[in-house]
């Protein structure tokens, strides 16, 4: 048996004698006591970085309401009739720049591809003059052409003879796309010199000999790894790896927002430069004095 005091609403039970206090367990009641049942730890939780984009012009542009229906055979007609009269506009056009490489002197047309906004050297011109010298035998094919100029160029570049069997034939020169052209522009390809099929950077001083592609969703960390190892590769080999500068600026841009988030929201140890990791190279020279990790310490301390 067990005897309560007489206050019932702090109520504690208490042993009748000490038998029964050898092995009673005390039972409190922590409802009574005001006592909380759990005790919750508050753990503050690191923002998440949110990259964010301005909205381009679009996103900004509502979908067109006022369309007036056609048929699909409508739609049909209306775009092959487009796609031929910009094949004769394309026509017509490199016709004009390879007249003028014919009749202007090298001064002179260098001004005139400077006056249409080109240099005279460049592979867009040289594709030109090689649209505009077919004029007379693909102004009879205009609505069999591609519309776009740079197809019409790779056209060019097939061979006579495959050329001539799709006009007897009545095939569209438009339907020679993918693997097909691939493979007869590779007969027609100058294998005299390797830098041939190359593209020659002026901007950056080289031919382009490969590209680097990710196998997986890349990060900004990624992003840095990889120019440490062509640095690396750089400093041994004639080569040099330029990153896309699209690439680039989407890493400057998360880099910038990072950096303000960490301004606003990160309180400890975010900006302390003693404890970055720099690298195996920069870690290797650097050495933060003790003071100053000391120091470092000190605040971060305080800041807690």
């Amino acid at each position: 048996m067990h005897s309560l005091t007489a206050n019932s609403t702090n109520a504690v039970a208490v042993p009748a004698n000490a038998a029964q206090a050898a092995n009673a367990v005390p039972s409190i009641n922590l409802g009574a006591l005001n006592a909380p049942t759990a005790v919750k730890v508050a753990v503050e939780q690191k923002p998440e970085v949110e990259y964010t984009s301005v909205l381009s012009l679009e996103g900004a542009t509502t979908e067109d309401t006022a369309i007036v229906a056609k048929s699909k055979d409508e739609y049909v007609v209306a775009f092959k009739s487009s796609a031929e009269k910009t094949a004769r506009a394309t026509l017509e056009m490199c016709r004009v720049v390879y007249e003028a490489s014919r009749s202007l002197d090298g001064f002179q047309f260098g001004r005139f591809c400077k006056d249409i906004g080109f240099n005279d050297y460049s592979s867009t011109i040289r594709k030109y003059i090689s649209i505009g010298k077919l004029y007379p035998r693909f102004i009879a094919y205009a609505d069999q052409l591609p519309s776009s100029w740079t197809n019409i160029y790779l056209i060019t570049q097939i061979p006579a003879e495959h050329f001539e069997e799709m006009v007897k034939a009545g095939q569209s020169l438009a339907s020679l796309k993918g693997q097909r052209l691939s493979n007869l522009l590779k007969e027609t390809s100058d294998v005299k010199r390797v830098d041939a099929k190359l593209t020659y950077d002026k901007k950056n001083v080289g031919y382009v000999f490969g590209k680097m592609m990710f196998t997986k969703t890349p990060d900004d960390t990624d992003v840095r790894a990889i120019q440490k190892a062509l640095n690396e590769v750089s400093a041994r080999l004639p080569v040099k790896f330029v990153i896309a500068q699209a690439l680039q600026d989407v890493i400057e841009k998360r880099k910038e927002q990072r950096y303000n988030d960490s301004k606003r929201f990160y309180k400890r140890g975010e900006l302390r430069p003693d404890m970055w990791d720099l690298g195996v190279e920069a870690n290797a020279v650097y050495q933060t004095p003790d003071e100053v990790k000391e120091a470092s310490e000190q605040r971060f301390e305080e800041a807690a």
